[in-house]
């Protein structure tokens, strides 16, 4: 054990320049989990249509898996604060056109292209501020603090994932669904202008004339992550869905919500559990292991039959996710380049939105079909699934040949 989770943590924290950008970092990735949902609610309040404001919002996260990858492939080569805030110039526009077109009730052919660049466009702050963590601990010979690192940055996540939603819903209700996208777009816009102005922390840039290095997702452990996060973003997506479906059915909405904050504690403080610690065991079994704990702890999912049985076994669901996460961005790292790093970071964060869109829809559709116990059938399956990848592809995942850097 590297002395008390505060010791560790604090020490990271205490690094010249660290406590800022994850700071900024926090701040700006508010969007990822608030425009969503804020889609959502404002085709539906304007044009009167699930069906459309399911279509925009899956139009916004499939732009995010798409995209997002080619926008930090530009940070990487050409630097944060060169490309960061014209990737929040075209996001900016993809959402205020998108405010426009649905007020305007403008074909929604335009609403789901204008939602493609609202996500494809979102500076990939998570990735970023992974990055950075990963060239400041290397350039102080501090490698072995990268997964307490990474583990700050999940729990960062999961604050984000808890208060985002919150934020929109309560904005959208006191005031309009469009106060709720304004509010994610201002935090967007202040978080990833602070982290582009703080250039003493960020990666160096490779914009060197020779060959244009190849994509970090030509590597094979890329590929096994990025497939097993699908699998992992499918036991997301669903868990949402099938939990809010869980408590409509029990007459109790308030809570659906406070079994998935308790999925949100469970991961944050297994997170933190996780980085404190110094692990002999080998990070792909690491990896590994985790799926298989996740793959346990869904299962008692299925069995609780109300609302107070479903809280721990919620809360227990949660407990493999941070560990998940925090081994799979410490395997990135050690695989790809250092020029690299933030693209290969951002191929986990696109599959788990591929898993997530996917999950949902799953999900939704056997609570629809069959209630919502039934539905957590989603969740098991597709942690199953994760664990199947990884276990398959695990020799991938050793640190050999790596994207050469130029």
């Amino acid at each position: 054990m590297v002395g008390t989770a505060s010791t560790t943590y604090g020490d990271l924290l205490r690094t010249p320049g660290a406590a800022a950008f994850s700071a900024a970092a926090l701040v700006g990735r508010m969007p990822i989990s608030m425009l969503g949902i804020g889609t959502v609610l404002l085709v539906e309040d304007r044009r009167g249509s699930y069906a459309l404001a399911g279509a925009v919002s899956a139009a916004y996260a499939l732009g995010l898996a798409a995209f997002s990858p080619l926008v930090s492939r530009a940070v990487d080569r050409y630097g944060q604060a060169r490309v960061l805030p014209l990737a929040l110039a075209a996001h900016a526009t993809g959402l205020v056109a998108l405010l426009l077109l649905t007020e305007a009730g403008a074909p929604a052919v335009l609403l789901l292209l204008a939602a493609v660049l609202t996500g494809g466009a979102l500076p990939p702050l998570g990735s970023c501020v992974r990055a950075r963590w990963g060239a400041l601990l290397t350039a102080r010979g501090r490698d072995a603090e990268a997964p307490a690192a990474f583990a700050l940055e999940s729990v960062a996540d999961e604050v984000v994932f808890v208060a985002g939603p919150l934020l929109v819903v309560t904005l959208a209700t006191a005031l309009d669904p469009v106060a709720g996208l304004l509010a994610a777009l201002g935090l967007g816009a202040l978080g990833t202008l602070a982290l582009a102005a703080q250039r003493a922390t960020q990666p160096a840039a490779h914009t060197g004339d020779g060959p244009r290095r190849p994509s970090a997702l030509r590597l094979g452990g890329v590929r096994t992550l990025a497939a097993s996060m699908v699998f992992v973003g499918v036991v997301f997506g669903s868990a949402e869905v099938v939990m809010v479906a869980f408590g409509d059915e029990r007459g109790s909405e308030t809570g659906s919500g406070l079994l998935l904050a308790l999925v949100a504690v469970g991961s944050a403080v297994a997170g933190l559990a996780y980085g404190a610690r110094t692990w002999r065991t080998p990070l792909p079994r690491r990896f590994v292991l985790a799926l298989a704990g996740l793959a346990v702890g869904v299962v008692p999912l299925l069995l609780a039959p109300g609302l107070l049985t479903m809280a721990p076994a919620a809360l227990l669901a949660g407990i493999a996710i941070s560990p998940t996460l925090i081994a799979s961005f410490a395997l990135v790292d050690g695989l790809v380049a250092a020029d690299a790093r933030t693209e290969g970071f951002t191929w986990l964060n696109s599959g788990l939105g591929v898993g997530v869109a996917a999950g949902s829809a799953l999900g939704g559709a056997v609570a629809d079909e069959a209630g919502a116990r039934p539905g957590f059938l989603v969740c098991v399956v597709g942690a199953l699934l994760a664990l199947a990848v990884a276990a398959a592809w695990r020799r991938t995942l050793a640190p050999a040949a790596v994207v050469p850097a130029h």
